[in-house]
């Protein structure tokens, strides 16, 4: 099911439409074993950005994890630095390598209130490799999807909503992009604050990143793909009130506008 929502999302774009069919049908024909394995890697504050990230996770259809490996906080988010999130194939095979990973990001409440949540960016990096004799079916792929549920607003809870989700792939084949250790990158964002009503914060959310590598060959030549970095930044808004300082706003206006009007 992952590889199939994966697929759909990243084949919208018509450069890409007959691509991530083939690599769908491929695919199917390699049969993958399914690994069904998390790690759960605890809870990550980032001062900086008066954010906590909270139970980040990685998981896997298709590959045993760790995939991304543990994250290390920076002054913006956290940073993943993989070094097994590769997919590979030779002589005519085809492979894919699934992983998500999944957390909440929570601001935190300080002397001014909570902090609240504006926007998340995804970017990732690493490298390809097509070599042989063939036609463009001897390629790579890498595609993100990003799925956010905003599950608190203004500090209080609400029945939790998904915004829009955002997608980003790329693809190289080896006839138009040939050579070893080519570098690509990817990124995705999430504007948080764009999508809520005016007057709304969202002050945490629980975040789904799904991330595919594919790799397909021919007789004669070899495809390589990996993800060697990979970082979640997170854009705070300004710091609002907590909500029972809201009341007490409100109602300190209420009662200076009563006043106002006695005098007058």
């Amino acid at each position: 099911m992952i590889l199939t929502r994966a697929l759909t999302s990243f084949s919208r774009t018509p450069r890409l439409r007959a691509l991530a069919m083939f690599f769908s049908v491929a695919v199917l024909a390699t049969g993958p074993a399914v690994h069904a394995a998390t790690i759960n890697y605890g809870d990550f504050a980032v001062p900086s950005t008066g954010v906590t990230f909270q139970q980040v996770t990685e998981s896997s259809g298709t590959d045993p994890v760790p995939l991304y490996g543990p994250p290390t906080p920076f002054v913006t988010g956290l940073d993943f630095d993989p070094t097994s999130f590769v997919s590979t194939a030779n002589g005519g095979a085809a492979d894919i390598t699934d992983g998500q990973m999944n957390f909440g990001v929570a601001g935190n409440v300080g002397p001014s209130g909570f902090v609240g949540i504006s926007n998340l960016n995804l970017s990732e990096a690493g490298d390809y490799t097509l070599v042989g004799v063939g036609t463009p079916a001897t390629a790579v792929f890498a595609g993100a999807i990003v799925q956010i549920t905003v599950t608190q607003v203004n500090g209080l809870p609400v029945v939790p909503f998904n915004l829009p989700t955002s997608n980003a792939s790329v693809a190289f084949n080896l006839v138009a992009n040939p050579g070893v250790s080519q570098p690509w990158t990817l990124g995705a964002s999430v504007n948080i604050a764009g999508l809520l009503p005016a007057g709304q914060v969202a002050t945490a959310i629980k975040v789904a990143i799904n991330n595919t590598l594919v790799s397909t060959s021919q007789p004669g030549t070899v495809a390589f793909i990996a993800k060697k970095d990979f970082r979640i930044v997170i854009n705070p808004n300004t710091t609002i009130p907590e909500p029972g300082t809201l009341v007490l706003t409100a109602l300190g206006s209420m009662i200076a506008l009563v006043y106002r009007r006695a005098r007058s």
